[in-house]
């Protein structure tokens, strides 16, 4: 089976995606399907150009709207900045392709609510990229609480912490400003609610402050995020996304507390899961490269484990669930996203 995709989005995470498309050999053993990225689409010529040699043989536009109508495309991959995102969702639902898209899916509950609508007809298989689900020690924690090893959750603690926005003099970005879906709740808060409600889960109600680096700048998003939440089970805790975090570089870390253990995820040290049993105090399991199908342990199990893997693990699982044609397993769909997105507007109504 090929697949051809479009990919909408040339920039820094539109190159891990390419990287996940052209090493997808290593990482998923049997290939799911033979991946040809058709399409680079970016902003300007010379950049659509950049991107598109990274994958060969795929032709460089800059109007995404030419690559979803193309009828050989089989999926799009949304990786434009995040006001674009809900436009060119509509556009690949109603082609009726199979798709992959970035975080946080649209702007808000709205544009969810309409999402969420258009879905009810839609065939295409979907996926969003909350990549950290896919570390080998992330899927072990959701086993290990899913099994009952930590007992009922009672408390969790999670931050996202970053150094992006301390620089004063640092140059206003879309990922800057409210009307482009920028702020640190919707880039790595989006992460941190959805993963920590995916273990310990599900959120309902929550309180919230948030702090700018600019605060006289109205177009200006939040620059930082701390929130009290309480499951729909009664468990408590603390969520906190930051950019304005010194000394900081991409540390997310998440605590979950049972009635008879905890485990800790450490996104920057995600060779190993903490976990406590109540039983000779806590433990560091290696958990490394070891997983299931679809994925191999390359380059071995041992090995350290980084970032980009569980970029390329994610994929893998989308395009197996694509050679199928159904979701096969606790995959974060779009419907998934759009929960995660009325998540954050619950936090920001708060």
């Amino acid at each position: 089976m090929k697949t051809t995709i479009a990919l909408l989005g040339g920039g820094a995470i539109g190159k891990v995606h390419a990287y996940a498309y052209s090493t997808l050999p290593f990482y998923s053993d049997p290939v799911p399907c033979e991946v040809r990225v058709k399409y680079v689409v970016n902003s300007r010529p010379e950049t659509a150009a950049k991107a598109a040699a990274l994958c060969p043989g795929a032709i460089p536009l800059t109007d995404w709207r030419a690559a979803v109508a193309d009828p050989e495309v089989d999926v799009v991959d949304v990786c434009l900045p995040n006001h674009l995102h809900f436009e060119a969702l509509k556009a690949a639902i109603a082609a009726g392709k199979h798709i992959y898209c970035e975080k946080p899916v649209v702007l808000n509950a709205a544009e969810a609510d309409e999402l969420e609508a258009l879905l009810a007809d839609y065939r295409g298989v979907s996926q969003v990229a909350f990549h950290i689900h896919f570390f080998a020690s992330a899927m072990l924690a959701k086993k290990l609480i899913s099994e009952g090893k930590i007992g009922r959750v009672v408390e969790f603690r999670g931050s996202y912490m970053q150094n992006s926005h301390v620089d004063p003099n640092r140059p206003i970005r879309w990922k800057n400003l409210k009307q482009c879906g920028g702020g640190a709740l919707m880039d790595i808060g989006s992460h941190l609610i959805e993963l920590t409600d995916w273990l310990a889960g599900p959120l309902d109600e929550a309180f919230s402050f948030s702090a700018s680096a600019d605060a006289k700048n109205p177009e200006r998003a939040e620059d930082s995020m701390a929130m009290v939440w309480r499951t729909k089970d009664g468990a408590i805790g603390t969520l906190q996304a930051s950019k304005m975090a010194h000394g900081t570089e991409n540390d997310m870390t998440v605590e979950i507390y049972g009635t008879k253990g905890a485990v800790r995820f450490d996104l920057q040290d995600p060779h190993f899961l903490e976990f406590f049993s109540g039983e000779g105090g806590w433990q560091r399991l290696a958990v490394g490269n070891r997983y299931d199908l679809p994925d191999t342990d390359f380059p071995a199990t041992k090995s350290g484990i980084g970032w980009v893997r569980a970029h390329c693990t994610s994929v893998a699982h989308f395009l197996r669930n694509v050679a199928a044609g159904r979701k096969l397993g606790d995959e974060p769909d779009l419907e998934r996203g759009i929960y995660t997105q009325r998540l954050m507007a619950k936090a920001v109504r708060s």
